[in-house]
């Protein structure tokens, strides 16, 4: 696998998966989203012993973020328990298919560019589309349970995929040629905690730095939706470039 001309294979070692993880979490498919939810859920009133609200402590609120994360967790080692089994049978029709298969992805990202660029076009299209729905009424609730956290955290996998899929696909591609169950079990895991840590610092940031990073995150939303837009379908226009004679920036290799 090569992404911009750098090779990505297991002699990069396991640190590859846990800087995969990082990129992940701080795609632009999903970083804007994740700190307003875990902001969100940490202003959340709950009712204490006492009778009276109060916001859930830092040992909760891991609890909480920890449950979402694990929902975008899961749902990428499914993706690629998947991809492995395919990959096992069918590897070599794969390739042949890597080209039309990166063509398509890179107009799902121009689309999704658009779309969170142009706000209202997005609430007439995705208010048909079960997925995002979902999303939005579990975070309507007035109380999150431990489910809604894990659907919510499933959700924005599907919308942190497209981004993160070229380096998630490399990854798949070290663990093949390794076929190493032991390297297979670390380097997921280090994917996971890249994954995690990013929104683990915003858990335990102080109270005082979260609540102003969420109002200029909320004063600035606006700006922060165009900036992450224009980002996706820049990612979209690479995976489009070759069918124009373009480089190849993402080549997947057997």
């Amino acid at each position: 696998m090569y992404i911009f001309g750098i090779e990505l294979d297991n002699s990069l070692g396991l640190p590859l998966f846990f800087l995969a993880g990082i990129y992940v979490a701080l795609s632009p498919c999903l970083f804007p989203i994740m700190p307003m939810t875990i902001f969100r859920i940490m202003s959340k009133d709950i009712i204490d012993s006492e009778g009276k609200e109060t916001h859930p402590s830092r040992q909760l609120a891991l609890r909480w973020v920890s449950i979402l994360v694990s929902g975008i967790l899961i749902t990428f080692i499914s993706v690629a328990l998947i991809l492995m089994y395919l990959w096992s049978g069918i590897g070599t029709e794969i390739l042949l298919l890597y080209g039309e298969f990166t063509f398509i992805l890179g107009l799902v990202l121009i689309a999704m560019g658009i779309f969170i660029i142009f706000p209202a076009l997005s609430e007439r299209t995705f208010a048909r589309i079960p997925i995002p729905m979902q999303i939005s009424n579990l975070m309507a609730r007035e109380e999150y349970k431990q489910l809604d956290l894990f659907l919510i955290g499933f959700g924005y996998s599907f919308i942190a995929l497209p981004c993160a899929f070229p380096v998630f696909l490399a990854l798949l591609t070290i663990i093949i040629s390794t076929a190493n169950p032991i390297f297979t079990l670390i380097g997921l895991s280090l994917f996971g905690i890249g994954l995690f840590i990013p929104y683990l610092i915003l858990v335990f940031v102080t109270a005082e730095a979260r609540i102003r990073a969420a109002r200029v995150l909320a004063e600035r939303f606006r700006i922060v939706e165009i900036i992450t837009g224009v980002v996706i379908i820049l990612f979209g226009i690479l995976f489009l470039l070759p069918a124009f004679g373009g480089p190849r920036l993402f080549v997947l290799s057997g």
